[in-house]
């Protein structure tokens, strides 16, 4: 029995916020769908418009940028961050691409609840 093959999910966390609260998910055993990969960096920051763009087109379903929002030790970043991302749905509108598939939330360290919702709602998203 083969199983359908589910859309990707990537998830991109910061090393001092959204990550604890991923890897709190995986402490308490809670579970989410086999389909979504985390990434874990410094700050989302670093990654240009061209980055999600790319992984659209190379099949990545939906992507779920889990921030430290306003609490970010980098000066600036957030905003910058922030202003990337509404580029890149500009950018997705242009394409006529669902700019659902993209988000940009803020889960902190022990946020397992948050982090199971926005999952599952992006879950949503890319099966449609």
């Amino acid at each position: 029995m083969t199983e359908s093959v589910r859309p990707k999910i990537l998830i991109i966390t910061t090393n001092h916020s959204s990550y604890p609260g991923a890897n709190a998910v995986g402490q308490a055993r809670l579970a989410y769908d086999s389909n979504t990969y985390i990434l874990r960096v410094p700050d989302p920051v670093m990654f240009p418009e061209e980055f999600y763009l790319n992984a659209f087109e190379k099949g990545i379903g939906g992507i779920i940028i889990m921030s430290s929002g306003s609490d970010c030790p980098y000066e600036g970043a957030y905003p910058r961050l922030s202003a990337r991302i509404q580029n890149v749905y500009n950018k997705m509108k242009a394409k006529n691409m669902d700019i659902n598939r993209l988000k940009l939330t803020t889960i902190c360290t022990v946020c397992t609840e948050s982090f199971l919702k926005e999952v599952a709602n992006m879950e949503q998203v890319v099966s449609k």
